[in-house]
């Protein structure tokens, strides 16, 4: 420590407890940060992937700005064309287009507005919720810290200083 101080030694308990804590807070920052994006006006189509299990989905959620025509393609690992749509959209609308994988693999998407202009948000929905494995996890090395500590304090000694003028008696 700096200041010529000492600090005790870091325990196992308090690094179980401190790993615990941001692996949970870890899979909040990974599930809630997560927002639309615009695709744009005169650029190719916006393309991405997800790696899908069977029974997987991916809702596309379209809103436009403006009157559009919005074409959704999905790709599967050997450039086959498994998902084609095509929706038009009223200006200040919404739609919603949902894929469900057929078998397991990685799937490219891409999406392009034909005409007008407008915001797609893409969400993966897992139908084994694996994405949520991070919780349990996190609650394991949480409380197994905490049991750690409790038994760490029961083994401890107790040092006591003793206070008071000391009398000592001679017979």
């Amino acid at each position: 420590m700096g200041g010529a101080g000492a600090a005790p030694a870091m325990k196992m308990s308090d690094i179980f407890i401190l790993v615990g804590v941001s692996i949970l807070v870890g899979g909040l920052f990974i599930h809630g940060l997560s927002s639309s994006k615009p695709v744009p006006d005169d650029a190719e189509p916006f393309a991405n992937g997800a790696s899908l299990l069977k029974q997987d989905s991916i809702e596309f959620s379209i809103e436009t700005s403006n009157d559009s025509v919005v074409s959704i393609e999905i790709q599967n690992e050997n450039q086959e064309s498994v998902f084609t749509d095509t929706k038009t959209v009223a200006g200040g609308g919404s739609e919603t287009v949902k894929f469900t994988a057929s078998e397991g693999g990685f799937f490219t998407y891409s999406i392009e507005f034909v005409e007008g202009s407008g915001d797609v948000y893409v969400d993966v929905d897992r139908n084994l919720f694996i994405d949520f494995i991070i919780y349990p996890i996190g609650a394991l090395f949480l409380l197994f810290g905490f049991y750690k500590r409790k038994d760490e304090q029961q083994g401890e000694a107790l040092d006591a200083v003793l206070e008071g003028p000391a009398q000592l008696v001679i017979e």
